[in-house]
């Protein structure tokens, strides 16, 4: 506010007619008080952006999947650390917005700030077409799966957007243990896998459905529902409903609820009908 108010009033001063006098030191005055501006925009701009990645490519994982941007970023946090320590020596806004050449520096810095943006949104989507459930979670959220890639439990927190209802896997003993034996729900059913997943190679590829995480769970329920068909012949239904899955109950329930309703319906004799619709009442209680 302090500076639109100078720029103002070095406006006005310059528009008088009384102006004559003093006109060499006022132009002086109104160019380093735009230059001042123009810097201080840029400035601005380059340390929000500088903030913004730089929490990113502080990560390890990211330097490593990113090298080129890494080391253009390395290069740009060198210049900002330096400019940040002259100000400090000297703070005083005048001079430090109106070094020569301080204007073009953060000129080229937010330039090149912008390219490592757009690049690291190429990278991100990358990593979204390889593993599409990634589309749900933010690109802030992605980056904090991505920038621990060797801690395999940092998926934990994101699994419930990703899938539905799947709130935890089960890991191994251990902070950093890539061993996955099973998957956990909101109502806290766990169910285990059909043999043990290594957590392994890039988190994408052991969240896929192409030997990962979601290809498990679809092999694991078909394996649950395929036990709990066959025992539904075998077993009573309440004992049945409360030793089976959740999903398994919903799915061979409903099929067998139409395939008995089906049956007793094509009855053609009447006595027989009421007979079979009261046995199937009194089993589906």
């Amino acid at each position: 506010v302090a500076l639109e108010d100078s720029l103002v009033t070095i406006s006005t001063i310059a528009g008088s007619r009384f102006v004559g006098p003093i006109r060499d030191e006022v132009e002086k005055w109104q160019k380093e008080l735009m230059l001042f501006q123009e810097t201080l925009d840029e400035w601005l701009n380059v340390q929000r952006n500088w903030m913004y990645l730089e929490s990113i490519f502080g990560a390890g994982d990211i330097k490593k999947q990113l090298p080129t941007e890494s080391a253009k970023f390395m290069e740009i946090d060198g210049q900002w650390r330096t400019i940040m320590r002259e100000t400090q020596s000297y703070p005083v806004a005048k001079v430090a917005c109106t070094k020569p050449g301080r204007l073009d520096i953060f000129k080229a810095a937010s330039e090149t700030l912008d390219q490592i943006q757009k690049q690291l949104e190429d990278y991100l989507l990358s990593k979204c077409v390889a593993f599409p459930r990634f589309f749900f979670l933010s690109n802030d959220e992605l980056l904090e799966i991505l920038s621990q890639a060797r801690r395999p439990q940092a998926v934990q927190p994101h699994l419930r957007k990703c899938f539905d209802n799947l709130v935890k896997l089960r890991f191994g003993d251990g902070a950093n243990s890539q061993d996955i034996h099973g998957m956990i729900s909101a109502e806290g059913e766990e169910i285990k896998f059909v043999k043990m997943l290594k957590a392994r190679n890039n988190v994408e590829k052991w969240l896929s459905a192409d030997g990962g995480v979601e290809d498990f769970m679809v092999r694991t329920i078909r394996d649950v529902t395929r036990k709990g068909w066959k025992d539904y012949e075998v077993t009573p239904r309440k004992e049945w409903v409360r030793n089976s899955y959740c999903q398994v109950t919903i799915t061979v329930g409903s099929i067998y609820w139409t395939l008995e309703s089906e049956q007793v319906l094509s009855i053609k004799e009447a006595g027989k009908v009421v007979q079979a619709m009261g046995k199937w009442l009194k089993k589906n209680k």
